[in-house]
This record gives C-alpha cells, sequence and structure tokens, in this order.
C-alpha cells in the first residue's frame, strides 16, 4: 500500500489580532438580494456549525492529552488540525470518511457535507484576507509525486475550499523532496519553522502540508522596564526562575472558588482575546476534570470588567504532536491502517496516511504598540487593586471572538520546558 505523509504546522507569536468583515455592494434587484441573503444565511449557518465542531474538538483533545500527558506541558491548534482534516475527508469514503466526521464533529445532519467545506472556505477567506489588519496566515498544499494521478474532482475541491496548491515532487528523490517541503514551510511561517523533517517513508506520494502563522499585539502592551525575574510554582516541590511581566489596567476576570480557579481576558487589537484560566496551586487535574463538564465558555460568561494588577509569565513554548497515536485514541483508525479508503483521491483504494505531524510555538512576550508612559503611571498608583498572577501552572486559549473559533489551546505547567 502506497503512502502519504500529514504535515500540520501551527506557528504562533503571541501579542494580537484583528479580525475584519468585509462584504460586496448590495444589489437593488429583488432576486439578486434574496440570492445574497439565502447565500449568506447558508454561510452563516455553516460557520456556526464549524464554531461548535471546533469546540467539541478543542475539548475532546484537550483531555486526551491532559489524561495521557498528566504533569507535561501541551499547546496544539484545533483550528489548524480540524482544516487539514477536513480537506483530507474530501478523497475520503466509507467508514474512513465518518471516523473522520465523528472525531471533529462534523455533524452531517445538521449540515452537508458540501456545507462543511464551504464552512472552512469563508472561515479561510476570513483569515487570510489581503485588507484584514490581522498579521495571521493559512496555508495549504499538495506535494504530490509525479508518477501518480490525483482525480480532477479532489484537486479541485481542495482548491476551491482550501485554497490548496498542487506541487509536483518526485519522491524518487527523497532529500530532494524534503529540503522542497521544508522551504515551503520555513517561508509559509515566516521562519519559524525550520528543517521539519529530516526522512519520509520510500513509499510517499503524497504530503499534504498545512500552515497556520500568527503575529500581533496585545491590546494593551507591557513595559519591558518592568518585567522581573520571579518564581514559577511547577509543583509543591518545584520551583523555576522566570521573567514576569506586569501591568495594571481593566480586564474582563472572574474567581470562582467553587471550581477552584480564576479567569482573565487579555484582549489583542482586534477581535480575539487569549483567556487564561489559573487553577488554584495543586488544583489542575480538578479543574481540567471540572472543564470536562462545563465549557469555557459558561465559565466565561461570569466576566465582569475588573481594574486589576496583571503579572504573567514571558514563555515561549513549542509543542509536537505525534496525531497518529493521539487520533487514533480518539476513534480515528482506519485511515492510518490498510483498511484505509481514499480512493476519492486517486480513484484506487492503495493509500493510507503513514504520518501526521502537528507543531504549534507559543510565544508570550511584552510587545504592542501601547506607550510605556501609560502603562508606568498605572502601575506607580499607591492603591493596588486585584493582583491576578500567573505563577503556577495555568490553561490558555486563543479565541476568534468574530466567530468564537478556538486559534490555540494548551496548558503551561512548567515554563521552562
Amino acid at each position: 500500500m502506497k503512502l502519504f505523509h500529514f504535515l500540520l504546522l501551527s506557528q504562533l507569536l503571541l501579542c494580537t489580532l484583528v479580525c475584519s468583515h468585509h462584504g460586496g455592494p448590495h444589489d437593488d434587484d429583488d432576486h439578486d438580494h434574496h440570492d445574497h441573503h439565502d447565500h449568506q444565511h447558508t454561510e452563516e449557518k455553516a460557520l456556526l456549525q464549524l464554531t461548535a465542531a471546533n469546540l467539541q474538538f478543542s475539548y475532546k483533545l484537550y483531555y486526551h492529552l491532559a489524561t495521557a500527558y498528566a504533569n507535561k506541558n501541551f499547546f496544539f491548534s484545533p483550528l489548524s488540525i480540524s482544516v487539514a482534516f477536513s480537506l483530507l475527508s474530501l478523497g475520503a469514503k466509507s467508514k474512513t470518511l465518518s471516523q473522520i466526521r465523528e472525531a471533529f464533529g462534523f455533524n452531517t445532519s445538521l449540515i452537508s457535507e458540501e456545507d462543511i467545506h464551504k464552512g472552512f472556505q469563508q472561515l479561510l477567506k476570513t483569515i487570510n484576507h489581503p485588507k484584514s489588519n490581522l498579521q495571521l496566515d493559512s496555508a495549504n498544499a499538495l506535494f504530490i509525486d509525479d508518477k501518480i494521478n490525483l482525480l480532477d474532482k479532489f484537486l479541485n475541491d481542495t482548491k476551491n475550499f482550501y485554497q490548496a496548491e498542487a506541487i509536483s515532487t518526485d519522491f524518487q528523490k527523497i532529500m530532494e523532496a524534503i529540503i522542497r517541503i521544508n522551504s515551503y514551510v520555513e517561508e509559509k511561517t515566516h521562519g519559524k519553522i525550520e528543517a521539519l523533517l529530516d526522512s519520509l517513508d520510500p513509499l510517499t506520494v503524497l504530503v499534504i502540508v498545512n500552515t497556520i502563522f500568527f503575529k500581533g499585539s496585545w491590546e494593551h502592551s507591557f513595559n519591558v522596564n518592568h518585567t522581573r525575574e520571579g518564581d514559577f510554582y511547577v509543583d509543591k516541590d518545584t520551583v523555576v526562575k522566570v521573567p514576569m511581566m506586569t501591568r495594571r489596567g481593566e480586564y474582563l476576570m472572574a474567581v470562582l472558588p467553587e471550581v477552584g480557579c480564576a479567569l482573565v481576558d487579555i484582549p489583542y487589537k482586534g477581535n480575539a482575546s487569549a483567556i487564561i484560566v489559573l487553577p488554584e496551586k495543586g488544583k489542575l487535574h480538578e479543574v481540567e476534570k471540572a472543564f470536562q463538564k462545563v465549557s469555557l465558555a459558561t465559565w466565561a460568561k461570569e466576566m465582569r470588567p475588573r481594574e486589576i494588577l496583571l503579572t504573567i509569565p514571558k514563555v515561549s513554548i513549542t509543542g509536537e504532536l505525534d496525531l497518529v497515536k493521539e487520533l487514533q485514541a480518539l476513534g480515528i483508525t482506519d485511515v492510518f491502517s490498510d483498511h484505509a479508503d481514499l480512493s476519492g483521491i486517486t480513484g484506487g483504494s492503495n493509500l493510507k496516511v503513514s504520518k501526521a505531524l502537528h507543531k504549534a510555538a507559543l510565544d508570550i512576550d511584552e510587545e504592542g504598540t501601547e506607550a510605556a508612559a501609560a502603562t508606568a503611571i498605572g502601575i506607580k498608583k499607591l492603591s493596588l487593586p486585584f493582583h491576578f498572577k500567573v505563577d503556577s501552572p495555568f490553561i490558555f486559549t486563543m479565541i476568534f471572538k468574530d466567530t468564537g473559533t478556538v486559534g490555540f489551546t494548551g496548558r503551561i505547567i512548567n515554563p521552562k520546558q
């Protein structure tokens, strides 16, 4: 059986994001108006279903990783993984397709197969809009062995729905193919991911690459002059030194004593936020268990604007997931086995996924455009407000608020690892 590889790459530089909607002019003709309205309604419905699926998958994979890696950091992009496997589903059939649908929350009783892909099409257009103020780039590519022929329908659908470019590749020359793929990835992630691949199976005939790159600024930056080394309490026996950033200002926050955690919403410039869930020291796993029963959205409803002194660690974390292993645990098994039905890709039944990689990086630093003087004045006030100090393991989630989509999520147990 021939093999192809799946590479899912997400690069997050944490600082701010601006999302904006762009619509065309309205036509006065009633018929065109109704067609436009119906089309818009379909797009909105598709996006709503995708948002629900995105949240469901985010929680499902988070809980699996939290259980499998009880005392380790992990960080991933549910959006990136969902986009890539939805693209793959264009060529999947029978049980292989149904397993992907179920694991990723794509409910075809509520939304058609075509509308799922149209929803991703609209989402990717929003992300990659050239007039958008956010630096958020997503790219999909198919590196295709020049000796095989992909079905026109699969190629056309991946291009139309996912803007995927097809790149002819000679996989008989493995090192040249690796260099070509690595160069593509490095370019699309603005140099943040270099030399991703070091090997490929000699039977590889197709490599699917998905990249997401995000860079922005906090709505209110942290003054670098206020960053100080501080203690981070990994557990009751382990304390590490990390740079701690501090800023005084008004943030949405909540304290949930019945759960044993506090939340803060740190906005980017634009319609996106980083939400930090800070469990009481020693209660991370209890909070994660509660998290399984009550969604983040429910907890977020308790947040209110409040002036606080916010202290968060300056960290740089890179996470890598072997999705063959992790997605098999979520019920996606056939696509990685000899039972795979990917006949929608080539028309034959001799393809399976041999490797599925996902990389994500999180950088939290002071970057922003707010004047330092304004920040300094706020911190120098004598009457200090509530101190929200992130000095122990925490859960991090980045949300695009216009769609409710989870861009990135994970947890930091030890910022030095």
